[in-house]
């Protein structure tokens, strides 16, 4: 008697083993592009460059105009129109000079400067649930707007 393979599902053992493999190469597929995509929004918020990319120059007149609105609203309170900080609350709270070039001198990286925005900092408030991204971003372009203005004086 010959071993005979009983063809319940309709392919042989090797078809099976192809189908098998070609399933599991989608899988991985479909895995990469969606890290891929993950990735970009990492990289790219709403069409915009995230903060880390964001230098200030790359910043129009409308976007600037919404962050200094931004800014007033939701910052100045304790930073002052102005950055310096030198406000009862930020006297109080003891919030940075954003105009004193020591201040700067530290590793204030973008990626520092919008987590503090988004999850607070010490006495700042979390703004990650009152703000968008793309506000986040744009604040954080404004705020280096005062290092610039530290460094011309």
């Amino acid at each position: 008697m010959t071993a005979e393979w009983k063809n319940y599902g309709g392919d042989t053992p090797r078809v099976s083993r192809a189908r098998t493999m070609g399933k599991l190469i989608a899988i991985l597929f479909m895995l990469l592009l969606c890290g891929a995509m993950f990735w970009a929004g990492l990289t790219y918020a709403g069409g915009q460059p995230r903060a880390e990319k964001l230098t200030g120059a790359e910043v129009t007149n409308e976007q600037l105009a919404r962050a200094k609105t931004v800014f007033e609203g939701k910052c100045a309170r304790c930073h002052g129109l102005d950055g310096r900080g030198q406000t009862v609350l930020g006297n109080m709270v003891k919030a940075p000079d954003f105009t004193d070039s020591a201040w700067w001198q530290d590793d204030v990286s973008n990626r520092r400067l919008i987590s503090s925005v988004t999850s607070g900092k010490e006495e700042m408030p979390a703004f990650g649930r009152k703000l968008t991204r793309q506000e986040i971003n744009l604040l954080v372009a404004y705020v280096r707007r005062f290092e610039k203005t530290s460094s011309e004086k």
